[in-house]
């Protein structure tokens, strides 16, 4: 009796039909760089975020060795965290699209010499 858990053998016949090779040869210049600008800007929302909590820890630490005593750097400190919650996001999307935009075009122009990735899909 044959175990109906285990992995198919990929030479069988099922799993031959289920799989198809097939050829990247062109990507969408301004569509790369759209996805890889929102991933930038997304990214930068992390990194932003991260920025902001830095500055509160900061803060805390400015106001503790300060004690108060009008030499408050609260508001610059805070100013520099909210100001990368909004810039990096920005900075990092705008990169993110430029750097999308020149990959999709050299890939365009190495898949033509070279005949593009190979990818395997399979309908599982």
């Amino acid at each position: 009796m044959s175990n109906p858990f285990a992995m198919p053998d990929s030479n069988s016949p099922a799993v031959m039909e289920s799989r198809s090779t097939v050829r990247l040869k062109r990507v969408g210049v301004l569509s790369a760089g759209m996805i890889s600008g929102v991933g930038g800007a997304v990214g930068g929302l992390l990194v932003g975020g991260i920025f902001f909590l830095m500055s509160l820890t900061m803060m805390g630490a400015a106001q503790q060795a300060n004690g108060n005593n009008g030499n408050d750097p609260a508001a610059a400190v805070i100013g520099m965290g909210v100001g990368a919650i909004i810039f990096m996001p920005i900075v990092y999307g705008i990169f993110g699209f430029i750097g999308g935009v020149v990959y999709a075009f050299i890939y365009n122009i190495l898949s033509g010499m070279t005949g593009g990735l190979q990818m395997e899909f399979s309908k599982d």
